[in-house]
């Protein structure tokens, strides 16, 4: 099996999980931001937009951008703020 064809079959993967975690209709800056604040809700906290502009999926991501992703996902109520500048999924 070739390196693409592995490739190509993640992304098939990929495609199905986000279809049956209902994530699939949003855009690919809001899985970014969404994948990194599950991760440090995950951990035990909420992560702030500091972290969040530093972390490896989001980190080339133009700030307009990130920005635009929060606030797309926190009028999704698919995240919440619970404070200034701190992020967590929504319960």
């Amino acid at each position: 099996m070739s390196k693409f064809n592995t490739f190509v079959q993640l992304k098939e993967l990929m495609f199905a999980m986000e279809q049956d975690l209902g994530i699939s209709e949003l855009s690919e800056p809001e899985k970014a931001v969404f994948s990194c604040i599950v991760q440090a809700t995950e951990a035990g906290g909420p992560i702030s937009t500091k972290s969040i502009e530093k972390h490896i999926l989001t980190s080339n991501m133009s700030r307009p951008t990130l920005f635009r992703s929060i606030k797309q996902l926190l009028a999704k109520e698919i995240i919440s703020q619970p404070s200034h500048g701190k992020y967590l999924i929504a319960a």
